[in-house]
């Protein structure tokens, strides 16, 4: 099989699972922070803040394992950076990740980075922080643009504190540069990948609203305590900023045209990532965090993408109202929540996607990891479905390499239709 034909069958494999159909078998679909760093013999630091060694790294892994797409994720979540610069969408669509060195221009308050407040080969780390207090939520609702970036972006980063000074102008600059150098890295790799036979999916951001307060203005703790002593100032917090999440999604998908001609599919998946779900009892969720989710969700879908929600800790109390989003148009990514009591509640009205924790690629051995996944393909392969190695926030540093193959060949002998 020549390469154009291996890209050609991965991009048909992957498109049918996405369209909740069956496809020869079923696609294996892996991501990694740093662990294509620890196959390659360098470190965190070195792959998240080295483009050539990310990169030689990235390809390395590609060619040694069979998987249908393998994609490195170098940054952590900052959608707020997508939302504030929404009035400038060129920019605001390549802005969604919060990266090494877009930390160190802009000296973010969220988040920790190997080889600077964490080891060499520690993984990065999203630790959150209270960026609004409870009485400027009226200032959110009023305007919410004008306070993420008038109030709470000099706040998030420390370079950006002092508004027009010398220190801010040049920490902006630097940010812009290193959104640029990053695009560029990505739109390189993206062709040596389809060099070796590797397709590409086009990708889009939205967020749960709620999710967006509470991660990136409230913190988790002070957003769950809002809910039961401001509850009625915490709904119109989400319905302020549930359009320009609406609007985060649209403006970084690739253009129509962009995604035949450059990816050679119509598929879009916008990627929605949930952190409070697990953290809330139905009554709170179905009342605060559904309604919004599932409004951006149909949005999303009227666009003509597809929403790929990561269902992060467990969802086993919310899952039968995702009965009310549209069927068969969601991909969910059950981190923690057993597939098969996804099945029993919702059949095939999501596309499911599962996959061996990290625990089983680092503790386990070969044998394990193939017992694991016979009796997971078994049990759900059926009505079409995705496998995500480590699903539990993909591929660790310490996953070992004969266990990520072993799931390989386990799904290349069981994943079959």
């Amino acid at each position: 099989m020549d390469i154009e034909e291996l890209r050609r069958e991965r991009l048909e494999r992957l498109e049918a699972a996405i369209k909740c159909k069956e496809p020869d078998r079923v696609p294996i679909r892996a991501f990694t922070h740093i662990w294509h760093g620890a196959y390659a013999g360098h470190t965190a630091k070195e792959v998240l803040f080295d483009n050539g060694k990310c990169k030689d790294a990235w390809l390395k892994v590609a060619k040694d394992f069979d998987f249908d797409t393998f994609t490195v994720i170098s940054g952590l979540a900052g959608w707020i950076y997508a939302v504030a610069l929404l009035d400038q969408q060129d920019i605001s669509a390549t802005a969604p990740l919060i990266l090494g060195p877009t930390h160190i221009a802009l000296m973010d308050v969220y988040t920790r980075w190997p080889g600077y407040e964490l080891e060499e080969n520690a993984h990065p780390q999203f630790i959150g922080k209270e960026i609004m207090k409870v009485d400027e939520y009226d200032q959110l609702i009023e305007n919410p643009l004008e306070f993420i970036n008038k109030v709470a972006m000099p706040r998030i980063n420390k370079k950006l504190s002092n508004v027009g000074s010398a220190e801010y102008n040049a920490a902006l600059a630097k940010y812009g540069v290193e959104l640029a150098r990053f695009g560029a890295f990505m739109a390189e790799v993206s062709m040596e990948l389809a060099k070796i036979g590797y397709p590409a999916i086009p990708m889009s951001w939205g967020y749960a609203p709620l999710d967006f307060i509470g991660d990136y203005l409230r913190d988790i703790k002070n957003m769950v305590m809002d809910l039961y002593r401001h509850g009625d100032v915490v709904k119109q917090a989400v319905e302020a900023v549930t359009p320009l999440l609406i609007k985060v999604a649209e403006v970084s998908a690739p253009p129509a045209e962009v995604r035949k001609q450059i990816f050679g599919t119509d598929v879009v998946e916008c990627l929605i990532p949930l952190h409070l779900n697990e953290y809330l009892n139905p009554k709170l969720y179905n009342e605060f965090f559904w309604p919004s989710l599932n409004e951006v969700i149909k949005e999303v879908v009227k666009m003509g993408q597809t929403p790929f929600v990561l269902f992060e800790g467990r969802h086993d109390a919310h899952l039968e109202t995702l009965l009310e989003a549209p069927r068969r148009k969601v991909v969910g990514v059950f981190e923690k929540t057993d597939p098969r009591k996804v099945r029993e509640v919702l059949g095939d009205h999501v596309i499911l996607v599962s996959g061996p924790p990290n625990s089983l690629l680092i503790g386990g051995t070969p044998q394990k990891v193939e017992d694991f996944m016979k009796k997971l393909l078994e049990d759900c392969k059926e009505g079409g479905m995705m496998i995500y190695p480590g699903v539990d926030g993909g591929i660790s540093r310490d996953a070992k390499p004969e266990n990520v193959k072993a799931m390989i060949e386990a799904v290349e002998k069981y994943g079959t239709y």
